[in-house]
């Protein structure tokens, strides 16, 4: 017995080692791919979090930017009257079509009428002054030429029929202004239009020059957009655009006509001319989108962005199989993307999930 259990001992002893031997082999070709932890320990692939990432890309060198707008007609008036008064009456509805010249209200004004009375007035008070004027200086060149009148009778005979022919000329243009003040009391049509809006109800006090109706000509649709800064210099008159209705997404071609200059706490004003649809209509909200040329930028999707709360974004990159968190600067949103600076490259890989959990440092294991 002593002998087989001698035997026995000795037949186990070199098989142990052998395995012993083996089972660090493994362990030390495995651990030459698992990251090494801050103590040196090798992680196992449990300890690995797993995530998805995606590659960092470069954005186009052409941008599109939306601004937003309202259609209105070119050609547009909003009427009024040089004079206060009331408004005696109204020939026009909401969404009628006017041509050029026709009525659309009138003024009551009680000075009006009286003042062209007057005028025509003085005009005739003149008239029998220059009659009477132009007798006495015949009758006075009639004398002096007997030598019964000085010359300087003459002259001044002349002289008051002369003024007298200019007062009569003053009174006319009285009377002209006077008619034309009265013919002001009714509002007609500068152009062929629809009528927009009605903003004053008959018999109400208007004072002169606030505006009556909106008036929309037919000589095709435009919209004013604001710029931001810098844009305008990148852009030029004729340029052309795309303009969408926000509510049916319908498209349509544009063209900037006008191009303002910024001012003091104001952005710059564009103008946009609007090829002619049914679905373009005064009035409608529509965006003008506006691409222009710019630097090549890198891009992440939006769901790689971490914001811990601190007002810093980051993202995770992954370097040597561990997530290094990379401090990013977030710039314009482009569809599921958004335009990214910091300390990252144009094939660089970086989480969009499974970050959630994930510190700097940890190590990653990257799905499929």
């Amino acid at each position: 017995m002593a002998h087989a259990q001698a035997i026995d001992n000795r037949g186990t002893g070199p098989t142990r080692g052998i395995a012993l031997a083996a089972a660090w082999g493994i362990l030390t070709l495995t651990g030459c791919d698992l990251p090494v932890d801050a103590a040196g320990a090798t992680a196992t692939t449990e300890q690995l979090r797993p995530v998805r990432v995606v590659m960092v890309d470069e954005s186009a060198a052409t941008r599109e930017l939306r601004l937003p707008g309202v259609l209105r007609a070119t050609q547009r008036a909003e009427p009024a009257f040089l004079h206060h008064g009331h408004l005696a009456e109204r020939f026009v509805a909401r969404g009628e079509r006017v041509i050029a010249g026709q009525r659309l209200a009138t003024l009551q004004n009680p000075a009006l009428g009286p003042a062209l009375a007057a005028a025509e007035a003085r005009v005739r008070e003149q008239d029998e002054r220059l009659v009477q004027l132009a007798a006495d200086y015949e009758r006075a060149r009639e004398l002096h030429a007997r030598g019964l009148a000085s010359a300087q009778l003459l002259d001044r005979t002349l002289a008051q029929r002369n003024a007298a022919r200019e007062a009569r000329s003053q009174a006319l243009a009285g009377v002209a202004e006077a008619r034309d003040q009265l013919a002001d009391a009714i509002l007609r049509a500068p152009f062929d239009a629809t009528v927009g809006d009605l903003l004053v109800e008959p018999g109400d006090f208007v004072q002169a020059g606030q505006p009556v109706l909106v008036l929309s000509g037919d000589s095709g649709l435009e919209v004013e957009v604001k710029l931001p800064q810098g844009l305008t210099r990148l852009l030029a008159t004729g340029d052309a655009v795309e303009v969408r209705v926000l509510t049916t997404g319908a498209r349509t071609r544009g063209q900037i006509r006008e191009l303002g200059v910024a001012r003091a706490g104001l952005p710059a004003p564009a103008v946009v001319a609007v090829a002619e649809s049914e679905d373009f209509q005064p009035g409608t909200s529509v965006h003008v989108a506006i691409s222009h040329a710019a630097a090549p930028s890198l891009k992440v999707p939006l769901g790689a962005i971490v914001d811990p709360g601190t007002g810093q974004t980051r993202v995770f990159r992954i370097v040597d199989g561990r997530a290094v968190m990379t401090p990013v600067t977030v710039g314009r949103l482009i569809g599921a993307n958004v335009e990214v600076a910091g300390e990252l490259s144009v094939g660089d890989r970086v989480v969009v999930a499974g970050h959630q959990q994930l510190l700097d440092g940890d190590a990653v294991r990257v799905l499929p």
